[in-house]
């Protein structure tokens, strides 16, 4: 019950915590068959939160055993359908051994027709590239099938989570579902040789995955390739929805890193626009509207109401692990609990207030977007007022870059 109470507030956060979430390859999710979404994990628990609430099936979920600190804290977790994973710092040999009732768990949902996400890197670390994937995605499919001879299929999905840059607000996450691979076809060899059948489903896996995740070649030339990248994103058409389906970005930014090593000149290029104060998209477009947009001011009035919200998640998250793959994690959770408190004062607040708070929530998203355009509007004014050779110069450097 927990958990279809929270989805719809979650996913109303996630809409503007997010600028925009592209979500491609949904079709491949069966939609009434046992289901593993094995996802690599650039974050700790933003991945799930965005599957859980934009596609239709509902999830079960993995996470760390040490999570589960207290009573209160066990009975949130498994009402949001989340099993314990316990490691060996989590408390030695006698915590490992009660990953057996969760593997068990996991079977039984398997059996039951359910979803399943794994996060199957194991260890939550955000780089653009897969990392080595653990073998637990292919145990419990391949588990879950041998000892339920009832059950036809597990269907295991590759899903890559790309994240634009995610330790900020408003930023972009590119999502992309695989066609599935089919645990039954590695059910002989797992049974012959279970190892053997582990390692040629996990590595079958692993190459099915890596063609959805962006992977940059040399973490050296990160930089570099975030660079160029930008330039490329700018050029694409402009999103005006939060949620889209059609995996374009990703689609373009993959065979940006394909096509090789980009020209060093880039860094300087980008280097000397942020002394001119101005960005590439300010540069680009700057023949767009002069005018000031007339809706910043009402824009900043509905987001008042927030400003406490947001500040009081913004220390959360810095009291916590100050690491991209936790900070931006910890402040989303506090804005979305906070959000809940908002919800319920709804209830008691007079008519007057009731009004202003709901006009602020409501119009977020909307608010959002009319501060970016005025931010959007300062930069392309100070993109004006360069001098027009020193402009053109910009522009046809840019050119070669591209």
């Amino acid at each position: 019950m927990l958990y279809y109470l929270v989805r719809p507030v979650a996913r109303y956060v996630l809409r503007y915590y997010y600028r925009h979430i592209d979500l491609a390859g949904l079709e491949h999710i069966p939609s009434d068959a046992a289901v593993i979404l094995a996802s690599n994990h650039p974050t700790a628990f933003i991945e799930p939160c965005i599957l859980a609430c934009f596609q239709s099936r509902g999830l079960h979920f993995l996470a760390r055993g040490d999570l589960y600190k207290n009573q209160l804290a066990t009975w949130v977790l498994r009402a949001l359908h989340i099993l314990p994973v316990y490691r060996m710092q989590d408390g030695g040999y006698g915590k490992l051994t009660e990953n057996y009732a969760t593997f068990e768990a996991c079977y039984n949902v398997l059996s039951r027709r359910r979803a399943l996400m794994i996060l199957a890197e194991g260890r939550c670390i955000h780089e653009k590239r897969l990392r080595p994937l653990k073998k637990g995605t292919a145990r419990i499919a391949l588990g879950a099938l041998d000892r339920d001879t009832t059950l036809p299929e597990v269907y295991i999905v590759p899903v890559g989570v790309n994240f634009v840059a995610a330790e900020q607000l408003r930023s972009t996450v590119m999502i992309r579902c695989g066609k599935p691979l089919l645990a039954s076809r590695y059910l002989n060899a797992y049974r012959e040789n279970e190892a053997t059948g582990l390692r040629t489903l996990t590595e079958d896996l692993r190459e099915a995955l890596s063609k959805h995740v962006l992977q940059l070649p040399v973490a050296a030339d990160d930089a570099l390739y975030e660079a160029h990248l930008q330039l490329v994103r700018n050029e694409l058409p402009e999103v005006s929805r939060s949620v889209t389906h059609g995996g374009v970005q990703l689609a373009t930014e993959l065979a940006v890193v394909a096509s090789g090593r980009p020209d060093e000149r880039v860094l300087t290029y980008t280097q000397r626009l942020r002394q001119l104060g101005i960005s590439d998209q300010d540069l680009i477009k700057i023949t767009e509207s002069a005018h000031m947009p007339w809706s910043t001011s009402p824009a900043l009035l509905l987001l008042l109401a927030q400003l406490p919200l947001w500040l009081i998640a913004e220390v959360i998250a810095l009291r916590g692990p100050r690491t991209v793959e936790f900070y931006s994690p910890v402040r989303f959770a506090a804005v979305a609990v906070g959000t809940v408190g908002y919800l319920l004062a709804l209830l008691f607040l007079p008519w007057e207030g009731k009004l202003c708070l709901a006009l602020s929530l409501l119009l977020t998203n909307w608010s959002l977007r009319q501060l970016e355009a005025w931010w959007h509007w300062r930069g392309r004014r100070r993109a004006q007022q360069l001098d027009p050779e020193l402009r053109s110069e910009l522009l046809a450097i840019r050119q070669d870059l591209l």
